[in-house]
């Protein structure tokens, strides 16, 4: 359910979580998932090429055709969290949205550099 997975070309450490889950998810060059982002970050006007709505969304959304899903809190029902999608979505890629977080999820695989599967998922995108 989860396997380390670091795409830093220098296999640094960093907070570039969306870089390494759209690369994975993706199947992207992590360097091109980042000139991506800050291509589209002057055409968007976020100030950052990490903001969630004004430019990760438009790309997941436009750029690269991913079919959002929702996973709203129901009261009585414990929330979505990435163990749970991953039995649930077993086959497949996306890209999983958590508090202040975003992994790749392939073929019910999380890949990240730490275990995030018990983090709540809020949203997830299917990639082709």
């Amino acid at each position: 359910m989860y396997q380390y997975y670091n795409a830093h070309p220098k296999g640094l450490r960093v907070r570039d979580c969306v870089k390494r889950a759209i690369s994975k998810a993706a199947n992207m060059d992590y360097m091109d998932v980042q000139r991506m982002l800050n291509r589209y970050k002057k055409v968007s006007g976020a100030a950052k090429f990490n903001e969630l709505h004004k430019n990760v969304e438009p790309i997941l959304e436009q750029t690269l055709k991913g079919k959002r899903m929702s996973f709203p809190a129901v009261k009585g029902e414990p929330r979505m969290n990435g163990e749970r999608f991953c039995k649930i979505f077993p086959s497949g890629r996306y890209v999983l949205q958590m508090a202040g977080h975003l992994t790749a999820c392939v073929d019910g695989v999380i890949y990240d550099t730490w275990d995030c599967s018990d983090k709540c998922v809020y949203k997830a995108w299917q990639l082709n």
